[in-house]
């Protein structure tokens, strides 16, 4: 297991750490300032873009014979290609870089080239090339007497010891004196650069790894406040993750699942998927224009040879130098359908990894979220004083707050992976919405609220439907309503609108009278991870996830949700659902005592490998009047 963290860490530390690298020159020439511009949307994850722009100025370079701007238009190119995952063409450009460099005799450029390319040659798993690569680096750095350009290779060298090591703390405390060494040299030099952030958060994970728990927790709190005060947003997804994985593995789910969250809030919010995209297109035009351009070459190289050869001769070379053209972008377009059939295959398989890791981090945290739940009830069923049943309210709203949380990922991820299924079971509606109420009544006195339930009694007691999902709709509904409306008052509304033999038609509604939406932002709530109110006062930061969940369960059960709101006046969500009657005449809630008395007095047997839910089922159960006895399941 240890493995796994392991690996994971430094897979995360490769798509973080820094290479886009570039020098910082000016120049009166426009297309110097457009490469500049170029490296600086590198930096903040505009791939496409930074492509786009390097290419152009690119054939300007060609054009003008400047070798100093085309090196640099090189490695801008290099650089992009890296981060959408591109490996043939990044290699392809830093080598031209590279050579550009040499041949120029710049040593500072030579050096940021020597470092691009071990990050390269680490992401595939090479630490012998990387490291000579940024040895070379380090060796000039020290040669051209400029600190300055000595940093990206310390740093380098000094994470090549923590990535390839195997718990020696020998290589921890040769990489901390490495990263010391370039941190040094980045907080002297480069202020506000994206280096900084990358050092702090590689030695937040060394400094863990020596026993340091302390400076490892005081560099996870520099570069947080670092990466969001630069909008480093690379940075501090990677920072979120390593703790993350820290935390599992020290079992300290809590932590572990806080900072899981808040690395997929920052990771999502990057769109890469967009700039990937982006990227791909403008690659597709750049190998459009080059076979444009060996079509124009071609044709003056025929004309050529029919000035000089004889008629029939000229025919017969004309047919030749066709024909190689045609089998040239045959094999161009079979190269580049491979290309294309080994990305898909990577994006197929990155969805699963990316399923597979909500399904079992949810499940870790489903199993003491169990145990916490139920001893939460079982003691608010105790006679316990005024203040310790305050505390447990308390306990039991953050608890109730929290499963929302894991059901929402869980409910996102099968909406994802095509696994979300309605369940047709029967269910008392009235039963459910008050539970609900009931269990947000802590967060309602916290922001002084009152909430109000209109029910049609006309509703038939007992109807068939998914009550899991029904119960999903209006805790987030409800939440939402609670989370954005302070001093005001909440209104949830169920209404009959059509009633036949074996069908019913309801009318649902929640309204509040919060801060409300303004009219150009309410297309916008729906959707994943949105936060349209994340810095008003007295309302906190969620997930984002909660309409969006709303929206595609309504969605799967065969109605739409709709929403009405002015800004400062509140909000009201509303949608209609055809539900099925039931052919049972008794309420859920008695049908649920009379099977609870036919099984009184009975003997189960409990079959666990965790003790505490072995516990805390037994202690149900008794509660139950029934006996019990637990016995471990290993």
């Amino acid at each position: 297991m240890k493995k796994i963290y392991y690996n994971l860490v430094f897979l995360l530390i490769s798509i973080v750490t820094t290479h886009a690298q570039q020098e910082s020159e000016t120049s009166i020439d426009p297309m110097y300032k457009e490469i500049d511009s170029a490296f600086e949307l590198c930096q903040r994850n505009k791939y496409g873009e930074a492509i786009e722009i390097g290419t152009k100025v690119l054939e300007y370079s060609i054009e003008v014979n400047d070798d100093n701007l085309r090196a640099r238009a090189y490695n801008v190119l290099g650089n992009a290609h890296y981060f959408v995952s591109n490996d043939s063409l990044s290699f392809h450009y830093l080598f031209k870089a590279k050579d550009l460099y040499i041949k120029l005799k710049d040593t500072s450029k030579i050096i940021l080239a020597y470092s691009n390319l071990g990050v390269n040659y680490r992401v595939y798993g090479d630490f012998t090339k990387s490291s000579s690569f940024f040895k070379k680096s380090l060796k000039l750095a020290e040669k051209s007497k400029s600190p300055k350009q000595s940093v990206y290779p310390l740093f380098n060298i000094g994470l090549n010891f923590v990535a390839q090591n195997d718990d020696n703390d020998n290589d921890y405390e040769q990489g901390l004196i490495y990263l010391s060494k370039a941190e040094s040299v980045a907080e002297r030099y480069y202020e506000g650069d994206a280096i900084i952030g990358e050092i702090s958060q590689i030695l937040i994970f060394v400094h863990y790894k020596l026993g340091n728990y302390k400076k490892s927790t005081e560099y996870y709190n520099k570069t947080i406040t670092f990466s969001e005060k630069y909008n480093y947003l690379n940075v501090l997804a990677g920072a979120h993750s390593t703790v993350s994985i820290i935390n599992a593995e020290d079992k300290n789910f809590e932590k572990a699942y806080t900072a899981l969250n808040a690395y997929v809030t920052v990771k999502d919010s990057l769109s890469t998927i967009e700039q990937f995209e982006k990227a791909k297109q403008v690659e597709a035009d750049n190998f459009l224009k080059e076979n444009s351009l060996k079509l124009k070459l071609k044709e003056k190289e025929n004309a050529l040879q029919e000035v000089i050869i004889t008629e029939t001769k000229g025919y017969n070379i004309i047919l030749g130098l066709f024909v190689l053209v045609l089998l040239l972008l045959a094999f161009l377009l079979y190269v580049k359908a491979k290309e294309l059939k080994q990305a898909k295959e990577r994006a197929e398989n990155l969805s699963k990894v990316k399923s597979d890791f909500y399904s079992e981090i949810s499940h870790e945290l489903r199993t003491p979220l169990y145990a916490v739940i139920e001893l939460s009830n079982l003691l608010l069923r105790e006679d316990v004083n005024v203040r310790h049943r305050e505390y447990l309210e308390s306990l039991q709203f953050s608890r109730n707050h929290l499963l929302s949380l894991v059901n929402n990922v869980l409910e996102l991820n099968k909406v994802e992976s095509g696994t979300m299924k309605i369940q047709l079971l029967d269910f008392d509606l009235k039963n459910i919405l008050s539970n609900i109420i009931e269990s947000l009544e802590f967060a309602l006195r916290d922001s002084n609220n009152t909430i109000h339930l209109v029910y049609d009694n006309s509703i038939p007691d007992v109807l068939v439907g998914d009550s899991l999902k029904i119960s999903q709709i209006f805790i987030n509904l409800i939440s939402n309503a609670v989370k954005f409306t302070n001093n005001g008052r909440i209104t949830v509304t169920i209404k009959k609108l059509e009633e036949l033999e074996d069908d019913i038609k309801l009318y649902f509604e929640v309204a509040d009278t919060g801060v409300g939406i303004p009219k150009e932002k309410q297309h916008q709530v729906f959707e994943d991870f949105y936060q349209e109110h994340a810095k008003v006062e007295k309302s906190y930061k969620g997930t984002g996830l909660g309409l969006s969940i709303v929206k595609r369960v309504v969605t799967a059960m065969g109605s739409k949700v709709q929403l009405e709101s002015e800004e400062g006046k509140g909000s009201t969500f509303f949608f209609e659902l055809a539900l099925k009657k039931s052919q049972k005449n008794n309420n859920i809630v008695e049908l649920y005592d009379l099977q609870l008395k036919e099984i009184e007095g009975s003997n189960i047997l409990i079959v666990d490998d965790n003790r505490i839910n072995r516990l805390v089922t037994k202690r149900v159960l008794g509660q139950l009047n029934i006996n019990s006895e637990a016995v471990d399941s290993r």
